[in-house]
């Protein structure tokens, strides 16, 4: 039987766009081989500086439609993030990401997001960043 051990990687700090996640990580971690690294998607949205300042946004007519008591900025950075419109329901949007997934909101979050107002989007490219 194989044991599994989950670690976290002690004293990473705040990260920034353009930080070399993978190098930060193995000066902090005691990597073996065959070990697995998990990478949060939020991570990577912050090395990849897919933070969207909300007061640089101009949200769009429909983003206005859609956001009813919601803030239509964050509806826009929505939009724009989603391939498609999936549903929706009050100022909620389910939506087809550009890499295939449905979900809410099309990957965009705001629930870590230092900075407010602020919004983080999905990786660009996240099959590629995973290998």
């Amino acid at each position: 039987m194989t044991d599994l051990t989950i670690s976290p990687v002690r004293g990473l700090p705040e990260l920034r766009a353009g930080d070399d996640l993978a190098s930060m990580i193995a000066e902090r971690a005691q990597l073996e081989d065959g070990n697995v690294i998990v990478v949060a998607q939020k991570a990577i949205s912050k090395i990849e500086g897919r933070i969207v300042r909300l007061d640089e946004v101009e949200p769009s007519a429909e983003a206005r439609e859609l956001a009813g008591d919601g803030d239509p900025r964050r509806i826009e950075v929505v939009l724009r993030e989603a391939q498609r419109v999936v549903r929706t329901r009050g100022s909620l949007v389910i939506a087809e990401t550009r890499h295939g997934f449905i979900c809410a909101s099309a990957g965009v979050d705001a629930s870590s997001a230092r900075e407010r107002p602020t919004s983080q989007s999905a990786p660009r490219e996240s099959k590629r960043c995973a290998t």
